[in-house]
């Protein structure tokens, strides 16, 4: 059976990270005709993040389910994929264990999959929730640590402009993915490299170039906590670098 909207979180060690979010899952705001999901892809983890996730299944909300899988190969893209394809949604919303969406989120993303149906994927508005204070270059360089603030308004991503909205908070059709992403990806990281976020471009630009739209957001909103080792110089540098890799 098929559902409205599916979440999909891929978390490795996720334990300290987890918590927060599925709070703020748990406090959405939805219409009741609104069906939808939560699955939580555990990636090989070797903190308490299988705990985590049962203690929140005994208390979670009555009209979503709360799920868990075990992905046992290591890379956010498995995680990513296998929770895809267990996912019944139509419309399948990506969170990262170090996002917030706001109360509305979900409902916000399931009206906007419904009145751009040419849409195969779909962006956040995303605001920079740093532990400590940032650098002022920060600012500069801010979409590569997927804080994206484009404005209040929808904008659809030009294929000219080379520009696309990062996994954190993305939204995808599945249809869009399963006629357009291929199984392998070329770029897949593990660990802290998994914060790159190389492979979703990657992702959307193959859905973007089978002729689906591809489009921002403002009214899907979440915080992106950013902790001080993503301001660390030899970090940002290979960031920038997979990002640009993913474009070619």
């Amino acid at each position: 059976m098929s559902v409205d909207f599916s979440v999909v979180i891929p978390t490795y060690n996720g334990a300290s990270h987890l918590p927060e979010l599925l709070e703020q899952l748990r406090s959405q705001v939805c219409p009741e005709n609104l069906s939808w999901e939560v699955i939580v892809v555990d990636n090989n983890s070797t903190d308490d993040t299988a705990q985590v996730v049962r203690d929140y299944q005994a208390k979670w909300r009555s009209d979503s389910p709360l799920k868990y899988i075990l992905e046992k190969q290591q890379g956010a893209a498995f995680a990513r994929q296998r929770g895809i394809e267990e996912a019944r949604g139509k419309l399948i919303g990506c969170l990262d264990d170090d996002n917030l969406p706001t109360p509305n989120w979900v409902a916000a993303a399931r009206t906007f999959g419904e009145t751009h149906p040419q849409a195969g994927a779909y962006g956040s508005q995303i605001h920079g929730k740093f532990e400590v204070k940032p650098p002022e270059y920060i600012k500069s360089i801010g979409t590569y640590l997927a804080i994206i603030e484009r404005g209040p308004k929808p904008r659809y991503y030009e294929p000219k402009q080379k520009m696309l909205p990062p996994g954190a908070g993305l939204v995808l059709r599945k249809q869009a993915w399963q006629q357009s992403v291929p199984k392998s990806l070329f770029l897949n990281h593990q660990g802290r490299g998994a914060g790159l976020a190389s492979e979703d471009l990657e992702v959307v630009l193959h859905i973007q170039n089978a002729g689906w739209e591809i489009w921002y957001n403002p009214e899907m909103e979440i915080e992106h906590k950013i902790p001080p080792w993503r301001l660390e110089k030899d970090y940002l540098v290979s960031l920038v670098r997979c990002v640009g890799l993913s474009r070619q």
